[in-house]
């Protein structure tokens, strides 16, 4: 039996029933929408999976500690929602829209309802995947191998045309270039001590032992060679997920708009991760106050779905500052913050009909209740720095999240530092 049939088996009556209540659609297109999101999952994850950090945010109940899909569906919607949110650019990346117009060819759903249900059944696929893991003993390194196993089923199994647009026919398993030694740093005498490789049959025992080789081969080559810099530049994963739910008759169908930004950017000497945000301009407010905000900036977003008649107000459409920064374990605001905390105090006066809502993030390190409780201080300090700003403190939110929802992998200071972040939320306009 292949992964795909493995999955399927893991989706019970109830799972699709309760599935089918919280989406808005029928039972059948539940059944459908789980046939071409778990291959999509699966091909996501085989697409992505030779980083570490990234399948230890995916797949964080690999050890076995997984909730099951059941306890999901007996979440919030919000809850659901929100863990699709942050693994659908993960996963996808600039392919979300693709994978999200396949679904809803293959469900026949409104492009707005498959959106939504694609969002729930994200989660619900990687806490299978999780789940089968624990029931098997299998490690991530066997999870690779089963995929590569099964990347013709997975490609077979997708919805028509997605398989060219993810690319998934052409992964193979990565080839090791052994770097010539006697060449690279040749005053440096330290022996390379030989690599033992063992004899596997299965593919999954294959990647477990060349994975560590990948490893070894990389750590002598940068020792013999290569030269490190001070300052890494690197690529943000999500900076916002954009998603919209509409509820009606107590059923909900949601649209999710899964745009990847993608930013460039670097930690500081404080260890902040400063972005790349473009070039600088100048932005007359309706009330006719200028402000000089950057091309990818958070001011730039709001004001453009502010704006922007076509996008709804919902839950899950989120934007996070980029220059907003706190000392290090207290909520205490940095002074380079407060610019653009002047920019949003301008624009919520430009837009007086505009509230907000503020959601406080930490990365995963430290105790998960002191996080939760350091998100909410930062979160309301934000806001109390803008009702000190002069916006009435009725227009505004703020909760803090702890370590949940991250937007970057939490196994590099870089993503750590990303997820540390306050993000925003229109909550009318």
């Amino acid at each position: 039996m292949n992964l795909i049939e493995m999955l399927k088996n893991e989706v019970s009556g109830n799972v699709i029933s309760s599935l089918s209540q919280k989406a808005g659609v029928t039972e059948d297109q539940v059944k459908t929408g789980f046939s071409a999101g778990i291959p999509a999952v699966l091909a996501g994850i085989l697409k992505n999976g030779a980083g570490g950090g990234f399948l230890d945010s995916i797949l964080p109940g690999a050890s076995g500690s997984a909730a099951a899909p059941e306890d999901l569906l007996n979440g919030s919607d919000d809850s659901l929602l929100n863990k699709g949110k942050s693994m659908l650019g993960s996963l996808f990346g600039n392919d979300s829209g693709s994978v999200t117009n396949a679904v809803a060819s293959a469900t026949g759903l409104p492009e707005g309802k498959s959106a939504g249900l694609l969002a729930m059944i994200v989660p619900l696929v990687t806490g299978m995947i999780s789940k089968l893991m624990a029931s098997k003993g299998w490690s991530v390194s066997d999870l690779l191998g089963k995929l590569f196993e099964s990347k013709n089923e997975i490609a077979a199994a997708l919805p028509a045309g997605l398989s060219s647009s993810l690319g998934i026919g052409n992964i193979n398993l990565p080839k090791v270039d052994i770097p010539d030694v006697p060449k690279v740093a040749a005053h440096r005498a330290s022996p390379i001590p030989p690599v033992s490789v063992p004899n596997r049959d299965t593919g999954g025992g294959f990647i477990k032992w060349l994975l560590p080789l990948i490893v070894v081969i990389v750590a002598l080559w940068w020792m013999l060679g290569k030269k490190g810099c001070n300052e890494t530049a690197v690529t943000s994963t999500v900076d916002s997920v954009t998603a919209s739910i509409d509820t009606v008759g107590g059923k909900m169908g949601g649209v999710v708009d899964a745009t990847v930004v993608v930013v460039q950017g670097k930690l500081n000497e404080a260890g902040d991760f400063v972005k790349d945000l473009g070039e600088k301009m100048s932005k007359k407010l309706p009330d006719g106050k200028e402000i000089s905000i950057a091309e990818n900036s958070v001011e730039s977003k709001l004001i453009g779905f502010i704006e922007d008649k076509s996008k709804p107000v919902d839950k899950t459409t989120w934007f996070t500052f980029d220059r907003l920064y706190f000392e290090p374990g207290k909520s205490t605001l940095k002074p380079e913050s407060q610019e653009q905390l002047n920019n949003i105090a301008a624009i919520l006066v430009a837009y007086p009909v505009v509230t907000l809502k503020l959601g406080g993030y930490t990365d995963s390190t430290g105790n998960a209740e002191v996080n939760k409780k350091i998100s909410n201080e930062r979160a309301n300090t934000a806001k109390d720095q803008l009702v000190k700003l002069g916006i009435d403190k009725k227009r505004l939110e703020a909760e803090g999240y702890g370590s949940e929802h991250p937007i970057a992998s939490n196994a590099s200071p870089e993503g750590r530092a990303q997820n540390r972040r306050i993000d925003i939320r229109v909550t009318e306009k």
